[in-house]
């Protein structure tokens, strides 16, 4: 015994300036004075030169005795360049005052300094050689006058753009610029393309006889990243990506409540990714034809039918949440989906009090539903016989909650306040831990990119919200 507990003492000895584990969030629960430190999770001793960071990301040894990853920009690297004061590790930037001489690229959180850069502005002159000092007036003078620049920069403002075609490799970077003439295309992009299009503002032309997009995305090898972009309108086309397309909208927003016409995003043949984003009165859909769509922490909210319609291709829908706001609208439709098509860890709610036959969902044995949340307030939430949801929590309007795992409860027993529209899970929700076992290495954050489980080891809780 005196053996063990003497091997045991030296490898305690042994970890005085490595990391100790004990897990955490924050130093404050570092109550060992020996580990003081948060780092990665893991309380850490003090250290003394930057040989006792022994973490592969926290190699700088500060003034007050942690591991950290930086203390400065120059410690960073250009794939993460700025030094975060308060984490001190690096990160990329996310906005153009953090990078120095230059703009920030926030799709991708890299700087890029003046010399690579064309810069746009309502009130410069397309003889100009677009640069900070000396800026030109239109996107189309800057892209011809490009030379081996790959960024146009457009200095606030509203520009009245007409239809510009885009291709190669190029990035339109906004500061909240208003972009387009309302009645016609602001971007035609065609393949071979890599795109970043961000911090703008554009105009669904309303629908006509041809109907016409506010960005066009025709491939194959036509990617483009919409990123901070705001797409308003009434009964026009946001988006439409045909023929290979690959288009990505992150952080961006899609429509107005006030429409009285949803708005759509059409993905034709083509695949499309859309995270943390808000779509309002706007829709997903395929033409039917075949999308492959993979939809992650977005809030759908609308008082008119669809919110994702899809008719082949793959459909992947993890953490989000779909509000309608009439008790009589329909929300999802997937039928005859690819292999690996799944709806899991999402809140489809109704905010209505009128209880109806609206279907939160509409689907076939080609999904996979697992560990959502229907509070539809709606007698046949389902619709398609063949749809079997696991593991998820209906209200107790619902008429077809059968299936493996399910449970049913008074709706608004599941959030903290279903009228006041936090739909965070109360205390006694049945959503709690009520996740198909499994599913936490399959996602393992929430919509608000918490961790789940909560606490680890656990079951997830079903729907969007992981419950702290």
């Amino acid at each position: 015994m005196r053996v063990v507990l003497c091997l045991l003492l030296v490898a305690a000895c042994g970890e005085v300036r490595g990391t100790v584990p004990n897990t955490c969030t924050t130093a404050v629960e570092c109550l060992d004075p020996a580990a003081p430190f948060c780092v990665n999770s893991q309380c850490q001793a003090a250290c003394a030169v930057a040989t006792d960071c022994t973490d592969p990301s926290a190699p700088i040894c500060a003034a007050d005795g942690a591991c950290v990853g930086c203390e400065s920009d120059d410690q960073c690297d250009a794939a993460a360049p700025i030094c975060d004061s308060a984490s001190h590790a690096c990160r990329g930037c996310s906005e153009d005052s953090e990078c120095a001489g230059g703009v920030c690229i926030e799709a991708d959180g890299t700087c890029v300094g003046d010399a690579d850069v064309a810069f746009v502005t309502m009130s410069g002159t397309d003889t100009a050689p677009c640069t900070r000092a000396a800026p030109c007036d239109t996107i189309g003078f800057a892209i011809a006058n490009l030379g081996t620049r790959t960024v146009i920069h457009i200095l606030g403002g509203t520009l009245s753009t007409p239809p510009v075609a885009l291709s190669g490799t190029l990035v339109i970077d906004g500061e909240d610029t208003t972009l387009g003439v309302g009645s016609q295309s602001t971007f035609s992009i065609t393949g071979p393309a890599n795109i970043i299009i961000e911090g703008v503002r554009m105009t669904s032309p309303p629908v006509a006889a041809a109907p016409v997009p506010a960005v066009q995305v025709t491939g194959p090898g036509a990617k483009v990243v919409f990123e901070n972009v705001d797409i308003n309108g009434n009964n026009g086309l946001a988006l439409r990506g045909v023929t290979g397309a690959d288009m990505t909208l992150l952080r961006s927003h899609v429509g107005t409540l006030a429409a009285t016409t949803a708005n759509t995003v059409l993905c034709e043949n083509s695949r499309l990714t859309i995270d943390r984003s808000v779509f309002e009165t706007s829709k997903v859909e395929d033409n039917n034809t075949k999308c492959d769509v993979r939809v992650t922490r977005t809030r759908f909210e609308s008082n008119r039918d669809g919110s994702v319609q899809l008719s082949a291709g793959q459909l992947v829908m993890e953490n989000n949440l779909i509000i309608h706001r009439d008790g009589f609208n329909d929300s999802v439709f997937a039928f005859g989906m690819n292999a690996g098509s799944v709806i899991r860890f999402n809140t489809f709610i109704n905010t209505t009090a009128l209880p109806s036959d609206g279907a939160a969902l509409g689907c076939d044995a080609s999904v996979s539903v697992t560990s959502n949340i229907f509070a539809y307030n709606s007698g046949h939430p389902i619709t398609g016989g063949a749809c079997a949801p696991r593991f998820s929590v209906f209200d107790d309007v619902s008429t077809t909650s059968q299936g493996t795992g399910n449970q049913v409860t008074g709706i608004d027993t599941i959030f903290v306040n279903r009228a006041g529209g936090d739909f965070h899970l109360s205390a006694g929700s049945k959503a709690r831990e009520g996740a198909e076992a499994g599913q936490e290495t399959m996602v393992t954050t929430d919509f608000e990119g918490s961790p789940r489980p909560n606490p680890a080891g656990s079951i997830s809780d079903s729907g969007a919200f992981e419950a702290p």
